[in-house]
């Protein structure tokens, strides 16, 4: 498991039962990329999908009004906030059908899982002790 630190808002990895960093879940710490600054394309990357929707709002409030950006962001809040039962993960899909992600294919829809350098593994079976 992975803890969220307080002050820089990385992940720092957590210390397994024996006292030891798991290298096989939390991954190899590379010391140089966390002291040198990111490439600026790669911040800019990051918060594509966020610019473009302040943009789409921006062009729907010039365009007709207040109105339609608040209808926007309130049925993106509630599509957010629907899921599942507790303890089964929800798709969200209603939640991509409105941002238009439902026809875009990624590596999840491909091999089922999230991708490899994700902070937070979710592999259900391998992260599950006996």
């Amino acid at each position: 498991a992975v803890v969220s630190t307080q002050s820089t808002g990385k992940k720092a990895p957590e210390v397994g039962p024996f006292g030891v960093i798991d290298t096989m879940r939390s991954g190899l710490v590379n010391q140089r990329s966390e002291i040198t600054p990111k490439h600026p394309l790669e911040q800019s990357e990051f918060l594509y999908e966020l610019n473009q929707h302040r943009i789409k709002l921006g062009m729907a409030n010039s365009i007709s009004g207040m109105a339609v950006p608040l209808t926007i962001q309130t049925e993106r809040a509630s599509a957010a906030r629907i899921g599942r039962l507790p303890g089964m993960k929800s798709s969200y899909l209603h939640l991509e059908v409105f941002a238009g992600k439902d026809e875009d294919l990624t590596i999840e829809d491909v091999f089922d899982s999230p991708c490899p350098w994700e902070d937070s593994p979710k592999y259900s079976r391998c992260n599950v002790t006996a």
